[in-house]
């Protein structure tokens, strides 16, 4: 816990790993997606990346602090906030089976699979920077 607090909770890395748990919890959502563009009556299932993402990283205006367990947690984010999948408004049925429409589906799982190849590489960066620091010598 005190490596956590002096060091990780310092730089990133928190935030790197909500954006890729993030970015994996879209990729089943999406894949589960595709793999029912042919059921019947299936609702197509998405994840709202962008607001959770968004909410992980502003400031909250208001600051103060938590005096009672059953308070509300003033000026910051709920840190047990988890990501959640979702079904959205249904959209039109394109397909006379169901409202997934492949190509949508198959552009996000790209957009999706940049996003944590991104994730990933800055992640990893931040683990060589720490490690720089701690050895004074970078990895090879």
């Amino acid at each position: 816990m005190l490596v956590r607090n002096l060091i990780f909770n310092r730089t990133r890395i928190p935030l790197l790993n909500k954006a890729l748990n993030m970015t994996s919890l879209r990729h089943k959502a999406i894949s589960n997606n595709i793999a029912n563009v042919n059921t019947v009556n299936y609702k197509r299932k998405e994840v709202e990346f962008a607001s959770y993402l968004r909410a992980q990283v502003e400031k909250a205006p208001v600051t103060g602090r938590q005096t009672n367990r059953m308070h509300l947690n003033v000026g910051g984010v709920d840190p047990n906030a988890q990501p959640r999948i979702n079904e959205p408004e249904p959209g039109p049925n394109v397909t006379g089976i169901n409202n997934v429409d492949i190509d949508m589906e198959m552009s996000g799982l790209a957009e999706n699979h940049l996003m944590y190849n991104i994730g990933a590489k800055l992640i990893s960066g931040q683990f060589a920077s720490i490690r720089k620091s701690i050895t004074g010598q970078a990895r090879a």
